[in-house]
């Protein structure tokens, strides 16, 4: 940028548009070339020399006593010491104590994470709803308001529970995150029961024994047809505690992540497309794609690694 403007004699607003920056950028490197030299163009914090308003060490000191003393929030905290409330804030986030659990150990729970030690050893299961896609697209393809006027009537023959949603079941291994999932139309006892079956099988063919299955307290989970399944393939049942979805956050993450890369990633035209796009992307999940908990390996090559046998 310097060159061009000093060697080859190149406008300041034409530089500009060459880089795609703003002029005023271009005259604040070329200055700094003429005064430091090369040095100059180093990178280097836009933080100020001097911040004659910034708090006094005094003030700081208030609020950080009042934090933990008190436990306000921002806007108590500003009126008693007579500066602004984002002011406050930004004293507590510099010092740690933006969060207010941050101040009392006694409620703070640290966050305890896990991983089994073999394949098979815990298996997450759980069931994620989505609005189904009618016929030549939806919403997200016409608009709101937009959509095909046969789905009210497909809706009115077939049930609205039945035809606005689909319900994705998933199995999901703790050591390996290798999932089984299929693309259901209810959360029925007997359909949970079922899927565990046919998951219990994908995974006894790759070598891997479920020994015991976690789950939430769902009614299809909770049922005798439920445990009876998980009875037959000699899998241990256990429940997550109430209101604690994090216990089971490993298909809770996996569940956000077909958010992301699957269900939102484009404007499907029909339920049969995205479908056919889900079977694709559990092949890239489970054979490609590389997570950062596996040390940026893919679910299947950590599974050759842990089966006897078994060479991906």
């Amino acid at each position: 940028m310097v060159e061009c403007v000093l060697e080859d004699h190149w406008t300041i607003e034409t530089t500009a548009e060459r880089f795609q920056v703003d002029a005023k950028t271009v005259r604040k490197w070329r200055d700094r070339f003429l005064a430091e030299g090369v040095s100059g163009l180093e990178d280097r914090s836009s933080r100020p020399h001097r911040s004659p308003h910034q708090a006094r060490p005094s003030c700081v000191k208030k609020v950080v006593r009042l934090r933990t003393a008190r436990r306000w929030g921002p806007s108590h905290i500003a009126h008693e010491v007579g500066v602004a409330p984002s002011t406050v804030q930004r004293i507590l986030a510099r010092e740690g104590l933006g969060r207010l659990d941050r101040g009392d150990r006694a409620t703070r729970v640290p966050v305890q994470r896990y991983q089994r030690d073999r394949p098979g050893e815990l298996i997450h299961v759980d069931v994620k709803k989505l609005g189904s896609i009618p016929k030549g697209g939806g919403w997200r393809l016409h608009g709101r308001g937009d959509a095909p006027v046969n789905t009210k009537r497909a809706a009115q023959t077939h049930g609205r529970e039945h035809f606005n949603y689909r319900y994705i079941h998933t199995a999901l291994d703790d050591r390996t995150r290798l999932a089984y999932s299929e693309v259901l139309t209810d959360e029925l006892a007997s359909t949970a029961a079922a899927f565990w079956l046919r998951a219990a099988h994908w995974f006894e063919q790759l070598g891997v024994h479920c020994d015991a299955v976690i789950t939430d307290n769902g009614a299809c989970y909770r049922s005798g047809l439920w445990h009876r399944a998980c009875a037959t393939t000699g899998t241990r049942v256990q429940k997550t505690r109430p209101r604690r979805p994090q216990t089971n956050g490993k298909v809770e993450r996996f569940h956000r992540i077909l958010l992301e890369e699957w269900a939102y990633i484009r404007p499907w035209t029909s339920e049969a497309q995205r479908t056919l796009g889900y079977d694709r992307f559990l092949h890239f999940y489970n054979v490609h794609r590389h997570r950062g908990a596996l040390n940026w390996a893919s679910p299947l090559s950590i599974l050759g690694d842990n089966v006897s046998g078994l060479h991906i």
